[in-house]
This record gives structure tokens, sequence and C-alpha cells, in this order.
């Protein structure tokens, strides 16, 4: 609440997976908790500020039926503003073997199709890589 009554314009939340399960086993919060991030994104958008998630996206695991589910259910509760697209830079084999083993995902979708999906779903949502400057929010 601070920092959005001190002016902050946005913010921007590093999520690999928008499940608590497998967010806590590639990030291993030791100072926060997943609660922390959400409660973190609520109050901007409560403060309307402009909020991104970088989203570190792996195919196999990014567009499973499980992920995919809960981005969708993530978008509608939290109100984010932009997804920004990046790649997970890690060995794919591994980070979805383990992601798996942590909290099976089901079948992958196609990240076209995911990314279609959220379009006609989430008109408002926008989709990029790069911060936007501010006159653009």
């Amino acid at each position: 609440k601070t920092l959005c009554r001190s002016g902050l314009d946005s913010m921007r939340v590093s999520m690999n997976s928008v499940r608590k399960e497998t967010y806590t086993a590639y990030f291993r919060p030791r100072s926060y908790a997943w609660e922390d991030v959400l409660k973190s994104i609520d109050t901007a958008r409560a403060h309307n500020k402009f909020v991104a998630v970088n989203y570190l996206n792996c195919p196999g695991f990014t567009d499973s039926e499980k992920e995919t589910a809960a981005l969708f259910e993530f978008i509608r509760n939290h109100d984010i503003n932009m997804i920004q697209w990046r790649n997970l830079n890690y060995d794919p084999r591994l980070y979805v073997d383990t992601m798996e083993a942590v909290s099976p995902g089901g079948k992958p979708l196609g990240m076209a199709a995911l990314i279609e999906s959220l379009k006609q779903t989430f008109p408002r949502l926008i989709h990029g890589y790069f911060n936007p400057p501010k006159e653009r929010f």
C-alpha cells in the first residue's frame, strides 16, 4: 500500500505458474509466501496500478490443461493488465518432469491455442514482451 500511495506506477511480477505448488517448486520462496504474491497483485490493482505478469513459460507445461485452467481463473480473480510472455531459460525436459512430479498438468493444448483463447476471453488483456511506458497504461 505504501508503494502505491508513494507514486508507484506499475508492478511486474515474475511467475512460472499460477498454481501455488508449481510456483513454489520453481521459486522456492524464503522470505515470502505464494499468498504474498497474490496480495501484492491485488493491492496494486485495488490502487488502479498497472500490473504485468512476467510469465516464464515452457511449452508442454504452460499450455497444459491444468495450468491453462488455472491461468484463466487467475486472470478472472486478479484482473492483471498484461502478460509478458518470457521463455523460461531452463532445460525444458527437466523442467516439465520436475513440475509434473509436483503436480501433473495433463495434456498440452498448444501455446498458440492458449494465447488465442486468452485473447478471445480477455480482450483487454495486453500480450507482449517488453514493459510499456506509463503513458500507454
